[in-house]
């Protein structure tokens, strides 16, 4: 196999493989879902969760959130003329129809940093339609909004005050409890498939 061959075969497998891993790590995107997560500095959290469709041509009128283990509701925030009401682990949004919208719920999450906390939703319909948004397998039909908790998150950071352990020989300390993201991921494989690359066109242009 000459230079230039083996150059275009090990580059077209690098897209192959990033494009199937950047698929493969990506959540199917769930009709109800927690649009973002904003630490309040207080030890609380507000999460929004949105709805981007009703039951076919009938309007949303109500949410109920199920709240996970470690999470307790404390305010909420609702559209125009909706009102919500917290019942232990529950929290229940109701109101005129509308076929798109976003609620806010301000909560305190008890957590280890990387777990994932599921919420299911039961969305119900004027027509008397409903979805139960329950599964928590990110590729199911219906998958449940899902918060994978950080330290920003939580009401039970760890303790930072003790001193970092040092830094393992040739990088940077890691933060206890997490992982590399998709990006670092990502950026590894394409430093190690160039580095392959590199060499394969050295090895080439001397055989």
């Amino acid at each position: 196999m000459n230079a230039r061959r083996w150059t275009r075969t090990v580059g077209a497998a690098a897209v192959a493989t990033v494009a199937y891993l950047a698929l493969g790590a990506a959540p199917a995107a769930a009709h109800v879902e927690i649009a973002e997560a904003q630490p309040n500095g207080d030890g609380t959290t507000t999460l929004t969760f949105s709805f981007d469709h009703s039951c076919d041509n009938s309007p949303t009128t109500e949410l109920v959130v199920a709240l996970p283990d470690g999470v307790t509701a404390t305010t909420t925030a609702t559209p125009n003329r909706w009102s919500a009401a917290v019942a232990d682990d529950r929290v229940t949004f109701t109101g005129p129809g509308l076929k798109t919208a976003q609620v806010g719920l301000t909560t305190r999450i008890i957590a280890r940093a990387g777990d994932t906390l599921h919420f299911p939703v039961l969305q119900r319909c004027a027509d008397g339609g409903s979805y139960d948004w329950i599964d928590i397998t990110a590729d199911s039909e219906h998958p449940a909004p899902r918060l994978i908790a950080t330290n920003a998150v939580l009401a039970n950071p760890p303790d930072t005050t003790t001193a970092p352990a040092p830094a393992a020989a040739g990088g940077a300390a890691q933060e206890q409890g997490g992982g590399a993201t998709l990006v670092q991921a990502l950026a590894v494989l394409a430093a190690f498939v160039l580095a392959a690359a590199a060499a394969g066109f050295a090895l080439a242009r001397r055989v």
